[in-house]
């Protein structure tokens, strides 16, 4: 992999019917990750690029699709690039995701601008914390959450309260992930896998 590799989440809003664009981004080879989520954005992308380039000739492919009414598909579109991994989940597939349907899923974005070890040990410490990054722009940590019990994810953010570096802690709640690693369901519910090996570009 290129030193230049941008690897970066990607959030957008989109407009109208989906299912083209889902297609689109399902098809997509720079579109590693996809979840449908709540909140501001319909969608959360892990994504990479080799270079800016390619990146700005994504962004502008997506922001030219049109709807057949000539409405933009996409509302809005932000781009996150990570800075770091505190911490990133092993052997996990598509199908992991399709047997916790019944659990609670998030994502946390804690803005955090001097983030300490007391919280980056908090994140790594909590067994439903799957995954925890850090992005640019935010100036803030993403924290992927899966939890049996909303009581205890409460309880969790109760304790992060006592960090004194957090100033506001978002929740996006995750409907639905679409494509993970790669790895999309087909017409009748069959996990298809990549082609090649992806272990290296994945975030999430």
């Amino acid at each position: 992999m290129s030193e230049n590799t941008i690897k970066a989440l990607i959030f957008i809003q989109n407009w109208g019917d989906k299912k083209h664009l889902i297609n689109e981004l399902n098809k997509d080879k720079n579109v590693i990750s996809l979840f449908h989520i709540m909140g501001r954005y319909s969608y959360l992308l892990d994504v990479n690029f080799d270079d800016k380039a390619q990146l700005e000739q994504w962004i502008n492919k997506y922001k030219s699709m049109e709807l057949p009414s000539g409405v933009p598909v996409l509302k809005d579109i932000q781009t996150q690039k990570i800075i770091r991994v505190f911490k990133q989940k092993e052997n996990f597939s598509l199908e992991d995701y399709e047997k916790m349907k019944d659990k609670y899923h998030f994502f946390m974005i804690i803005k955090a601008p001097h983030h300490g070890e007391k919280l980056i040990d908090a994140m790594k410490g909590e067994d439903s914390v799957y995954s925890t990054l850090h992005i640019q722009g935010y100036n803030a940590l993403i924290a992927e959450v899966i939890t049996n019990s909303q009581e205890n994810f409460l309880k969790f953010l109760e304790q992060l309260k006592d960090i004194q570096s957090i100033q506001q802690i978002d929740i996006l709640e995750v409907l639905h992930v679409d494509k993970y690693r790669n790895q999309v369901l087909d017409n009748v519910g069959n996990l298809v896998y990549p082609d090649k090996d992806i272990r290296e570009i994945y975030i999430l």
